[in-house]
């Protein structure tokens, strides 16, 4: 049976994401912040796409639920989803691409199940059977808790990868903590706020422009002429 608390948890993210939508300014930043972006007539926009993979979990079952890389790349699909401007995917077997290739002996099954971030090849086959113009797999780097403050510490890796050129573009490490100030009554309270604070920084990050002089983590994106321009996406100020 999964507990309550386990929702309520993650209703207190979605609070989260949406204080950090609400703190929307008014620059226009490219795709992932790697492109200035042009204002365009909406007819000119050119609409790409972006498949997140299920964070993998490099800490342990006996330390994280087994879903937990899983909703954390579930809640980040949902909050970039936003914009009618581009597509976002989430990664599943179940797809249809990926089931006929399957079916097809096209793809054997330990190319389409995790981990996926030991292997960069097999989200690159997987993200260009699905079309995808970039792609984005995580995992789960460390997880902390304080038993007694009932505070969490949850720190993420990610890479945003171009799938026509297949390099890496973007690599972010993000940490993230339960807010100060919050009472949760449980672990599992405290880890989802954490992850929501995760969760919200990573929006940030992928929205705004690199030139940025306040970048709260490390990246290593470099901009690259020959790529074409992305649909703009608004730049989102650091939650905190």
């Amino acid at each position: 049976m999964i507990k309550l608390d386990k929702y309520c948890g993650w209703l207190i993210i979605g609070l989260i994401l949406i204080l950090g939508v609400a703190a929307v300014g008014s620059a226009d930043a490219g795709l992932f912040g790697l492109f200035k972006s042009k204002k365009k007539a909406s007819k000119d926009i050119v609409v790409q796409s972006l498949v997140i993979f299920p964070f993998d979990n490099n800490v342990g079952v006996d330390k994280l639920p087994v879903s937990f890389g899983d909703d954390m790349a579930s809640a980040l699909r949902s909050i970039l989803a936003e914009n009618e401007q581009y597509w976002v995917y989430y990664y599943t077997d179940r797809l249809a691409p990926v089931r006929r290739a399957k079916d097809d002996n096209e793809l054997k099954p330990t190319e389409t199940t995790p981990p996926f971030t030991d292997n960069s090849e097999k989200c690159l086959k997987l993200a260009r059977l699905l079309a995808a113009d970039y792609l984005l797999a995580g995992s789960v780097e460390d997880y902390r808790i304080d038993s007694t403050r009932k505070s969490a510490q949850v720190t993420v890796s990610v890479n945003i990868m171009n799938t026509k050129t297949g390099k890496v573009i973007k690599t972010l490490l993000v940490t993230g903590h339960t807010p100060e100030g919050t009472s949760p009554s449980e672990e599992d309270d405290a880890r989802a706020l954490a992850a929501g604070d995760v969760i919200a920084k990573l929006k940030t990050q992928l929205f705004e422009d690199t030139s940025s002089t306040n970048a709260t983590i490390n990246t290593t994106a470099e901009k690259k002429s020959t790529e074409p321009t992305p649909a703009a996406m608004p730049a989102v100020q650091t939650a905190r």
